[in-house]
């Protein structure tokens, strides 16, 4: 009885844990609609064009979009997702890459597992920036609670934003 009690709350949470990743990112992807808006190549300043097929000419699907009075790609490089934003004479501002979870540096893990014990790492970036800062931004869960997290390569948190979960749909009557 107990291991048929046993497979069914973990078969709960499995499902569970997939419908909140599925919801978290849909809002995600909503959050980036919203607050980034979708522009043709040919919308892009020349210099700003210029400057990513300069430094990414090996970059797949490039997807560009204004976001904040900035120009924003997202593209494929080796496989790998990135983000570079530019301002409007095409000098980059920030440049973002996705990290696998088990790639994270140890001192990240070692400060997560201490700050945020039994969060779950759903996201990694490195983020640059011009001046040769470089930061992790992780996004990280744990049930209905969610953080976006910002640190040094050293594991010092640098900031921790919560992340707004949305009120539960209500069902209409019939």
């Amino acid at each position: 009885m107990n291991d048929y009690l046993c497979t069914l709350i973990t078969n709960f949470k499995n499902r569970t844990m997939k419908k909140t990743m599925a919801l978290l990112t849909g809002l995600f992807l909503i959050s980036t609609i919203l607050f980034s808006q979708t522009i043709s190549t040919g919308k892009v300043p020349k210099g700003t064009k210029k400057a990513f097929a300069k430094e990414f000419s090996k970059a797949v699907k490039p997807e560009w979009s204004l976001s904040e009075g900035n120009y924003k790609v997202d593209f494929l490089l080796n496989g790998v997702k990135n983000v570079v934003i530019y301002d409007n004479s095409g000098t980059w501002q920030e440049k973002d890459v996705a990290v696998s979870v088990p790639r994270i540096p140890k001192e990240i893990k070692a400060t997560m597992t201490k700050e945020f014990p039994g969060f779950r790492t759903t996201e990694a970036w490195q983020v640059s920036t011009p001046d040769k800062v470089v930061k992790y931004h992780l996004g990280v869960l744990k049930m209905k609670e969610a953080y976006d997290v910002f640190l040094t390569p050293t594991g010092d948190i640098l900031k921790k934003d919560p992340k707004v979960q949305p009120a539960p749909v209500q069902k209409k009557k019939k």
